[in-house]
């Protein structure tokens, strides 16, 4: 049996360097179906990369992939952002040949499996985690036996959407095989995309020691469960010794929801990567719990060699944080990344802009939060009302996307509409200002030069100062401090041109 496998990336801005990775999900998918059929199944994985206002480069993409694997069955896997590509895709498979079995998974299918399969051209749809329904439904086709009682899937008939039960969650995570890194192209994802990091330049896996999270924030997925599972510390590192080994990895990026849930576990995974004497660098782009740190933590992450790592803040209301159910303590945050940026790890912070009831006050208290903070770097999402969750629903019950489907064909980096206490043309505004009064100081600069060369190439720290610079709308004349003007001339120069021809946020 022929698997061609697509993950689509969608990008809502044409112009603008994409950050792309190898889609660990299918690459877990394909080396459970490997493990199971051996040489029954031949697998292929493609990522689909997919920008505004290219339909036909999208279909002709999709047709070529399909001439060359010549697929029994196609597997599609999308964001909810992807959606537009994504039933393009779904169009194209099935006008290519009718019969080619079509199955579709990821957030889009499970969040939205009743718009995901609204065509009636979809098969199947697997929800949630999929490695063990995916081999059930491979068993399945290889037999010629109906399906339809697999649970944990949808699928479309005469009424409808159909959901069976839902498929229980793998307890034991250190059963999985590795994700297969023989696939996919390692050195064409190192020179062509950028990483979740923004690095371009070096090989790198991506890492997951944790599936769930216990936690109910209401603008979250829930793709794998609210129950936290966890890898065994031994577990971790015999993969990462594997891809150290086999392919020459020394760079980690670690994508869990909450890495550091389980602190004492988290820290025996750091005792296990020093103690195993590889010089490894380890990023946690995806962000860890601020406030489940503690100073040894911190210093243990750092001795195994982590250079990056994200702190989701989101808001800092306290208001707000107990709207939205992240119940951070900011306090304990705003130490966390202290310790961290002492530590000499580069800090990235993720804050929200726009949830329901918001009030131009409390971004205002985000943005000092962020400009008090010894963050070296800050991205000001706004944010985004997906179909499914709990925030989507909040906002229904304030009146908004009552009469109208929502618009999530933006990404987080567009100013959209929602059920905050402002104008949208005060979002641009207030988003502006969080940009220019984060980046544009002395002090801020030079701790960024200081700390960036430890992990970044010269020409992805120019990447960092120029999304600042681009996405802040501000020219050099307007820049006040003598010092930053010299520091950031040539980055406005090059901005001037490069803004005139496209949107860019940070």
């Amino acid at each position: 049996m022929r698997i061609l496998l697509i993950d689509i990336l969608r990008t809502a801005l044409e112009e603008v360097w994409p950050s792309v990775e190898h889609s660990l999900g299918l690459m877990y998918l394909a080396a459970s179906l490997k493990r199971q059929f051996h040489d029954k199944v031949k697998i292929r994985i493609c990522t689909l990369m997919s920008k505004p206002k290219q339909m036909d480069n999208d279909r002709d993409k999709v047709l070529k992939l399909l001439e060359e694997c010549r697929p029994d069955v196609v597997g599609i896997r999308s964001l909810s952002i992807g959606k537009t590509p994504f039933h393009l895709a779904v169009e194209t498979v099935k006008k290519w040949n009718k019969d080619c079995f079509l199955v579709v998974g990821g957030p889009y299918p499970t969040d939205d499996p009743e718009e995901a399969l609204s065509q009636g051209l979809v098969d199947c749809a697997v929800l949630g985690e999929g490695e063990t329904t995916m081999n059930d439904l491979v068993e399945r086709l290889l037999h010629q036996d109906a399906f339809g009682d697999i649970p944990g899937i949808a699928y479309w008939n005469e009424d409808g959407a159909i959901m069976t039960e839902r498929r229980k969650p793998i307890l034991d995570l250190d059963r999985l095989p590795f994700p297969d890194y023989s696939l996919v192209d390692l050195d064409a994802f190192s020179n062509q995309y950028l990483t979740f990091t923004s690095k371009i330049y070096q090989r790198h896996a991506n890492i997951m020691t944790s599936r769930g999270c216990p936690y109910r924030c209401a603008y979250c997925h829930n793709i794998l469960g609210k129950k936290f599972r966890a890898r065994s510390p031994e577990s971790v590192l015999s993969e990462i010794t594997f891809l150290h080994n086999r392919y020459g990895i020394i760079d980690f990026q670690i994508i869990d929801d909450i890495f550091n849930l389980d602190i004492k576990r988290a820290k025996a995974i750091c005792d296990l990567i020093i103690n195993s004497g590889m010089k490894l660098t380890f990023s946690f782009p995806n962000a860890i719990r601020g406030d489940r740190t503690d100073q040894e933590l911190i210093d243990k992450m750092a001795a195994m060699g982590t250079k990056f790592i994200s702190y989701a803040v989101e808001t800092a209301s306290p208001r707000l944080q107990r709207l939205i159910r992240k119940n951070l303590d900011l306090d304990k945050v705003f130490k966390a990344i202290e310790r961290t940026a002492e530590a000499g790890i580069i800090t990235r912070g993720f804050f929200m802009l726009g949830f329901p009831t918001e009030t131009e006050e409390e971004v205002i208290q985000t943005i000092e939060y962020a400009k008090a903070s010894s963050l070296c770097g800050a991205t000001y999402f706004t944010v985004v009302y997906f179909p499914g969750t709990e925030l989507y629903a909040l906002a229904q019950s304030l009146g908004y996307f009552q009469k109208r489907k929502y618009g999530i064909q933006r990404d987080y980096v567009q100013v959209g509409d929602g059920p905050y206490q402002f104008s949208t043309e005060t979002l641009i505004g207030l988003k502006k200002k969080a940009i220019q009064e984060f980046a544009f100081t002395k002090e801020r600069i030079e701790n960024a030069l200081r700390l960036l060369p430890n992990y970044f190439t010269q020409r992805e720290i120019d990447g960092f100062f120029m999304a600042y610079v681009v996405s802040s709308k501000l020219t050099l004349d307007e820049v006040k401090d003598e010092m930053v003007k010299r520091l950031l001339r040539r980055y406005f120069i090059i901005a001037d041109r490069f803004s005139k021809k496209s949107e860019f946020y940070v």
